[in-house]
């Protein structure tokens, strides 16, 4: 088994050691020092490029989960142009790579945003007004063809927010990323990340949910293997907690572990991707639907995803069991998401239509000794069930349905319904982090609500684009004795840039 605590204290960031596996994995680590001389890249790679639910990284849904993937080229495009943009590009990091060494490099991203909501939590009168401003600065250095080390800031604040401010909001002077890393993860069959990173092979359970302020990042080992069409990621991980400012530490004993294939046209034009992750939490609540009582969580998920592309339709289909123990109650729980979207090229403004359904397991009764909840773990929380954020997988059953137009080349609307149930009206509604927002004892219906949202996006070059969105939901009966208020609005207006540096893929 990958020992995270070796691994990372090769690069002196505070982790659980154990001797044993510290001493054998560090004699690994300057092994492959001495033998492994690949050329590098940053990281812009499989272990972050591939977890949307379309082909190469794109979203079945419309184009909102992750604007800054738009800028550096159309790597995370739910769909890709190859028009011009309107205005020139603005690229103040690349144009200071060009006239520094060839050793270093680097990186610039600025993003400014609005937001606004009523009734916030569910609660009447929670009303709030903020701005959010997230700046990063990263650092990329290679003394040789085969050996990189990278560092990133981040700088995270909240404007005119109703205190308290903080995480996920506020995060100041972070220091986001701090790895050291061998070898490419696309071009050569082995490479090797140590440190402080992102990790997002699979954005339904392991992400970094860019759309929050501070984003989210791993102390992790992250070992990645392939061959022509076979691909295997595995790693060792813990979930940076963050503080309100300086450097942020995981919590110890609070790991994820996982091996992540994926197998490229086993179909024609298509992704097959089985995985198993093993989640240890020392503390976690056991059944939030009756009490706050926590025990120890050690949970395996088995599952495997097949996204492809035919004849222009795109589709998606995933399945996930978890089983294991927590505190004294195993657990037997399960999820699919499946969808659909295609794209009429031929019609004026190319109009996009896109489907999906979700259903996560929850508890019928969560008095009965078996824990049924889903997990979601960490998954990407903007926009996985509208763009207003509310709920999360665990307990939820979700159908949704869009279009995306594109009135002028490079600027994109998308107009979306979802309907939102839970699979158990005597268990809980959880959030995106997995938190229970309410429960009911008794049973009360199932309907959640629904939820509108209209939001959209332009490019104004391959570095810069603008945004902004609305969402609004009308709470059903199962909210009726949940919050004093059962409905929820929010709007935004964001403005992103991002220079990857010269050492990015265009």
């Amino acid at each position: 088994m990958l020992n995270i605590s070796a691994f990372i204290a090769c690069i002196g960031l505070r982790l659980p050691s154990r001797r044993r596996g510290f001493r054998l994995l560090r004699g690994c680590v300057w092994l492959m020092f001495a033998v492994v001389v690949l050329p590098l890249i940053a990281q812009d790679d499989v272990t972050t490029q591939y977890a949307g639910s379309a082909m190469n990284g794109a979203f079945i849904t419309g184009p909102a989960s992750n604007p800054l993937s738009f800028l550096n080229g159309p790597a995370y495009r739910t769909f890709g142009s190859n028009y011009p943009y309107d205005l020139p590009d603005f690229a103040p990091a690349s144009a200071l790579n060009a006239n520094l060494p060839q050793w270093i490099a680097f990186q610039a991203e600025e993003r400014l945003r609005t937001e606004e909501y009523r009734d916030g939590n569910f609660q009447a009168g929670n009303d709030d007004f903020l701005m959010l401003n997230r700046f990063r600065l990263e650092a990329d250095m290679r003394a040789t063809s085969w050996f990189r080390v990278s560092a990133q800031v981040q700088d995270a604040r909240a404007m005119l927010q109703k205190p308290p401010t903080g995480p996920p909001n506020e995060n100041r002077w972070e220091l986001k990323l701090a790895y050291t890393e061998i070898g490419d993860p696309e071009k050569h069959w082995f490479s090797l990340r140590v440190g402080r990173q992102m990790i997002n092979y699979n954005n339904t359970l392991l992400a970094n949910s860019e759309w929050r302020n501070q984003g989210r990042s791993y102390d992790a080992a992250v070992v990645n293997l392939q061959s022509d069409r076979a691909h295997l990621g595995i790693f060792a991980a813990s979930a940076v907690l963050l503080r309100d400012q300086g450097v942020s530490h995981h919590v110890e004993g609070n790991n994820i572990y996982g091996l992540y294939g994926r197998i490229d046209d086993l179909l024609p034009h298509s992704n097959l991707e089985p995985f198993v992750l093993w989640r240890v939490q020392p503390a976690a609540v056991i059944e939030p639907a009756i009490s706050k009582a926590v025990g120890k969580q050690d949970m395996k998920a088995y599952g495997v995803r097949l996204k492809g592309l035919a004849r222009g339709l795109d589709y998606s289909a995933e399945g996930v069991v978890e089983n294991g123990k927590i505190g004294n109650e195993p657990i037997r729980a399960w999820a699919i998401t499946e969808g659909v979207a295609y794209r009429f090229n031929a019609v004026r403004g190319q109009p996009r239509v896109f489907a999906q359904h979700d259903l996560g397991s929850g508890n019928s009764n969560p008095a009965g000794g078996v824990h049924h909840t889903f997990d979601a773990m960490y998954p990407t929380a903007h926009d996985r069930f509208g763009i207003l954020d509310q709920f999360g997988w665990e307990n939820l059953q979700t159908v949704r349905a869009g279009v995306t137009v594109e009135p002028h080349h490079r600027w994109t609307a998308t107009a979306q319904g979802l309907d939102f149930w839970v699979v158990s009206a005597l268990d809980a509604i959880y959030n995106t982090s997995g938190g229970a927002i309410g429960a009911n004892a008794i049973a009360h219906g199932r309907h959640v609500g629904a939820e509108g949202d209209v939001y959209t996006w332009y490019e104004l070059n391959q570095h810069f684009n603008i945004g902004a969105g609305f969402g609004w939901f009308g709470g059903g009966s199962f909210l009726s004795h949940i919050g004093t208020s059962h409905g929820y609005s929010s709007s935004y207006i964001a403005l992103n840039f991002k220079d990857n540096g010269r050492y990015r893929r265009k």
